[in-house]
């Protein structure tokens, strides 16, 4: 492990974020948010300028002392899993220094929610006390994290050889990443110019709905992010149907694999929606919100209010928004259990959304499959297909892996969950909703409520969770093995990531 180019390059990182401190400003200045320094500048302004050359400056520390050369693989993966800590550390200092937030586990947690665009709050309500410009850091932390801070270091910062292919797939959400371009630095810049893009029409939309600027702005950055983190405690229930179906369309966009928008904005339609995955991303969708619409249109509800809150909770679980028009825990139980299983499937590969992903659970059924039909009959050799093309065995090994260790980090996370006192349910689906960056799940943890009925140590437990799922279970976990750090034995490590 060549420790000076871990720590130059986490410089280099560094560096690039302290100019996201700069971003809050503009709000704070604009809103002249109390209390004042020096008699004349807002305080929380003064707390984004002062992080903001602070971390500069530690990158640039970092920098000096380490190298910034291209690195390789092992180095890759502990740049990312270090970095998503260490930017979630400084992230939180605003949340403590405002006085929004008194315990340095729940600014963690709260800095890491966002980061990871899980969207689980711990902030007292009602939401709408906290000053402007510190809100607006968590839907700018949010939209930072969809794509992926890493990604844009990548495509504006990093050397982009091998090491820079290495450091885009371990971040970036999805099992692979797609080279939409020969060269790592053009895929990475075209991920981010399609993510402003889409966050800029939402926000023009956004606008001619009647929302004013600076809730188009915060709301577009937490959709397509499908981070969930709104000013209000009420969520999108705080806005009228237009606006409901506005964020539906791009919280709908923000869980499809960017590689196909990218096909889309080139004018090839039809290579664009006949993806298998894209296909069951939306016939899943459209079932789930079928069955929860009838359930509620049979508890009463109106049948127009019904389809709307039912799609609106479909899309925003099942892409990990989170967002929320109703307390859907108050729902019928098998809406409830529809929601949970959303939950744990999650988006498509490729898109910023979280959960296991579809393609994979794809996979996994027909790898299933295959294996009864062999047993019936164990000559016939078979082969896995997914669009025509035939999966190779190394995938479907590591799918299995990654899926297996889902379940069991899972599992693990909802004992403890219920050994530190919570209810089963609260548990299950906290534990779920952390691990696949939902934000709000089920019973204490659901839509009405926060994590502030979690204990500390189940917060902290929850925002290593959030960390886990956002770094696809591997990249996070590995970094604590031993063999990691002993060049030799990296490259079964690896082997077994991929």
């Amino acid at each position: 492990m060549r420790w000076k180019l871990v720590f130059g390059n986490l410089g280099s990182i560094l560096k690039f974020f302290g100019f996201a401190f700069y971003v809050p400003v503009i709000p704070a200045l604009y809103y002249y948010e109390a209390p004042l320094a020096f008699d004349f500048l807002p305080m929380n302004a003064l707390i984004f300028l002062v992080l903001a050359n602070f971390t500069i400056m530690i990158g640039f520390i970092f920098e000096l002392f380490g190298d910034t050369g291209d690195f390789d693989d092992d180095e890759a993966v502990v740049i990312v899993s270090s970095s998503w800590l260490i930017l979630a550390l400084l992230s939180s200092i605003p949340f403590l220094l405002s006085g929004m937030l008194s315990s340095p586990i729940d600014g963690f947690f709260e800095a890491m929610s966002g980061m990871t665009t899980t969207g689980a709050t711990v902030l007292p309500s009602p939401l709408e006390q906290h000053p402007k410009s510190v809100m607006f850091w968590r839907g700018f932390l949010q939209w930072m994290g969809g794509m992926g801070v890493i990604v844009l270091s990548v495509a504006i910062l990093s050397k982009l050889t091998r090491g820079g292919l290495t450091l885009l797939e371990s971040e970036a959400p999805g099992p692979s990443i797609t080279r939409l371009k020969p060269k790592i630095m053009e895929t990475a810049k075209i991920l981010w110019y399609i993510y402003a893009l889409l966050t800029l029409c939402q926000t023009i939309l956004l606008l001619s709905a009647g929302l004013s600027l600076y809730d188009s702005v915060y709301h577009s950055f937490t959709t397509m992010s499908t981070g969930g983190f709104s000013p209000y405690t009420d969520s999108i229930a705080y806005f009228g149907s237009p606006v409901q179906w506005i964020i539906i369309g791009f919280m709908l966009m923000g869980g499809i694999n960017f590689s196909l928008h990218y096909q889309a904005f080139k004018g090839d339609f039809k290579k664009a929606f006949s993806n298998r995955e894209l296909q069951t991303y939306l016939v899943v969708l459209f079932g789930a919100s079928v069955v929860i619409s009838y359930l509620l249109i049979g508890t009463g509800m109106l049948t127009g209010e019904s389809i709307r809150h039912g799609v609106f909770q479909v899309v925003s679980l099942s892409t990990s928004t989170g967002y929320a028009t109703a307390n859907y825990d108050q729902w019928p139980n098998l809406a409830r259990m529809l929601l949970l299983l959303l939950m744990f499937v999650g988006a498509s590969a490729g898109s910023t959304g979280g959960g296991i992903k579809v393609v994979r659970i794809m996979l996994v059924f027909k790898n299933v499959a295959r294996s009864f039909k062999q047993f019936i009959n164990p000559r016939r050799v078979l082969v896995v297909r997914l669009g025509g093309r035939v999966i190779d065995e190394n995938i479907l090994t590591s799918i299995s892996m990654f899926f297996m260790a889902y379940l069991l980090i899972f599992a693990i996370g909802a004992l403890i969950l219920v050994g530190l006192g919570l209810d089963l349910m609260t548990s299950i689906s906290g534990s779920v909703s952390a691990m696949s960056n939902v934000g709000p799940a089920l019973a204490g943890l659901g839509p009405s409520f926060n994590a502030r009925v979690v204990p500390p140590a189940g917060r902290l437990l929850l925002s290593i969770l959030m960390w886990i799922g956002r770094l696809e279970i591997f990249t996070a976990v590995v970094l604590f093995n031993p063999g990691l750090y002993k060049r030799k034995r990296f490259g079964s490590i690896l082997k077994f990531i991929r």
